[in-house]
């Protein structure tokens, strides 16, 4: 410990060091006057200081401020030693930055006690100085960490501009970092796609999965892959990144260029809902499957739903951190409200449905992040874009026996095979659809002589694929060929697939397509294609896409 002696006095001085020596301080310091004891204490960094009060030139009062001031955030222990016993002269000795007083003569228990004391003051000092620069430390870099992946965020996570006009929206995040997501990209088809998810918890955790997220969808709008491709990359890309306890409930949607047909996959969210501008209700997207993360490639299901809504109809979907929102009674704030605000206000906003959220919160903690969109069905216009297409026809043709047929579905293959064609990727949403559709139809209907008819209730439904993978595991015959050819002239896919069935009533099949609350099968198609025919008593079908 080095210890400071100021004092004009030599025979003080010598005194004091005779006192320390013995009381085992050997590092000790002399200075005659205060010039001489500030630059001795600039080099020496003294633990502690005895000072004289009364002394030439500067005395105690000048040099004590100025050594305190020399030690920074360190404590300094400033012990006057002084003759002087009155009030006045004491209390100006403590406001100048002093700690104590050693008064002479010395009494050296008294004053080693004192010095081991203040010692001790010091070194706790000194200690949480460091602690405090290490937590500075640290704190600078947590701040640095932060603002790097702010502003990552920021740059990854952004609505496409083109697209956003088309929405209103709100992010809240409970935290920093949002475990929401919302983005949207226009696709090659001129209509656009929207993602809306939320991650297992908040913060930084849950952010981080929206990176890969958010590039491969946009890569994925893009190339203007359907909404069930869209999802099913996006759940083996959680797969291989997710721990087991966290997963991403999310909507994946494609609005049609004429902005009022929807193809929509629900894993896991909150209802989407169309509201007409009445304030009527006129579809709901519940949530029909797991969320993404969570299920095995094998297992994964991309049954879509699709729906043909009208121009000035009003698309609402939101977070369960919207829902699930708690005032200070505990009570839930619940869907049914809000879409009984909507109902008494079809044009409320985002702002004024925020505004009314945050009035039932009221002092209550926002526990999880929040996500409000709105989007009103309209002609996409302007986000068309110009894609090179090919001015050379090609035929692509497959046929497949029983043993494709049983093993897997071939859609994806050969979707594949003709967007690898100059500019088909502005169709490839729509091809993927109605190749699909066309398919199954010949599979179910024509070769494996389904009735549809079963679907109507929930059972039946269930019982129409125990029946179909019964007799897709019997089959011993069968056939369905696909041909597509493109014609640069009249721009236009062509698509014909015969099967080797016994054909099956269309017509009438169409019609309970009609009724059915998924929008799937020949009206869709219909919805799709410049044209639709079936022949052959429904054992062959021409569909012809405008690309």
């Amino acid at each position: 410990m080095r210890i400071l002696i100021v004092d004009d006095e030599s025979l003080n001085r010598f005194m004091l060091l005779h006192m320390l020596e013995e009381a085992g301080y050997a590092d000790c310091f002399e200075a005659e006057n205060g010039r001489e004891a500030l630059q001795l204490a600039q080099r020496i960094r003294p633990d502690i200081v005895l000072l004289d009060v009364v002394m030439p030139d500067m005395d105690g009062y000048e040099v004590a401020p100025l050594l305190k001031k020399m030690a920074g955030d360190i404590y300094l222990p400033v012990i006057f030693i002084t003759a002087m016993d009155d009030q006045a002269a004491l209390t100006r000795c403590l406001e100048v930055g002093g700690d104590d007083f050693a008064t002479k003569p010395f009494d050296r228990n008294i004053l080693t006690a004192k010095i081991r004391a203040h010692a001790r003051t010091r070194l706790l000092s000194i200690r949480t100085n460091k602690q405090n620069m290490e937590l500075n430390y640290f704190r600078r870099g947590v701040e640095r960490e932060h603002a790097i992946v702010e502003h990552i965020f920021a740059n990854a996570l952004t609505i496409n501009p083109a697209t956003k006009k088309f929405f209103e929206y709100r992010l809240a995040p409970a935290s920093t970092f949002n475990g929401d997501v919302f983005l949207s990209e226009p696709s090659p088809s001129g209509g656009m796609y929207f993602l809306m998810g939320d991650f297992t918890g908040h913060g930084l955790a849950s952010a981080v999965g929206a990176l890969p997220i958010a590039r491969a969808f946009q890569a994925m709008s893009r190339k203007g892959l359907s909404v069930c491709e869209i999802s099913q990359t996006l759940n083996e890309i959680l797969l291989s990144l997710l721990p087991e306890d966290m997963f991403f409930a999310a909507v994946v949607v494609e609005i049609s260029a004429s902005g009022e047909q929807f193809s929509v996959w629900n894993g896991g969210m909150p209802d989407l809902t169309i509201i007409t501008p009445e304030g009527q209700i006129s579809k709901r997207f519940i949530s029909l499957h797991m969320a993404l993360g969570i299920l095995e490639v094998a297992d994964f299901e991309d049954n879509i739903e699709y729906f043909n809504a009208q121009i000035g109809d009003r698309l609402i979907g939101y977070s369960d951190g919207v829902i699930e929102l708690t005032n200070a009674e505990e009570h839930m704030l619940g869907d049914e409200a809000i879409l009984s605000w909507l109902a008494l206000n079809p044009a409320m906003t985002i702002a004024e449905i925020s505004q009314r959220t945050e009035k039932f919160r009221g002092d209550a903690e926002q526990l999880d992040d929040i996500t409000l969109i709105s989007y009103t069905c309209q002609n996409l216009t302007g986000l068309t874009s110009k894609i090179e297409i090919s001015q050379l026809p090609f035929q692509i043709s497959v046929e497949m026996q029983v043993e494709q047929l049983v093993k897997f579905t071939p859609i994806y293959d050969i979707v594949v095979m003709v967007c690898s064609q100059l500019g088909m990727q502005r169709v490839r949403s729509d091809l993927s659809t109605v190749i699909s559709e066309l398919f199954m139809n010949s599979l179910d209907h024509g070769i494996l002589k389904l009735n549809s008819d079963i679907k109507k209730s929930t059972e039946g439904f269930f019982e129409y694929f125990k029946i179909r993978n019964q007799r897709l595991k019997e089959l011993k015959q069968g056939e369905i060929k696909i041909s597509i050819n493109y014609q640069p002239k009249d721009s236009l896919l062509s698509i014909t697939l015969t099967d080797s069935g016994d054909g099956f009533d269309y017509q009438s099949l169409q019609s309970q397509q009609e009724s059915d609350t998924y929008g799937r099968g020949i009206s869709l198609i219909k919805t799709l294609c410049q044209s639709v025919q079936y022949f052959n008593h429904g054992r062959s079908v021409l569909a012809k896409i405008k690309v």
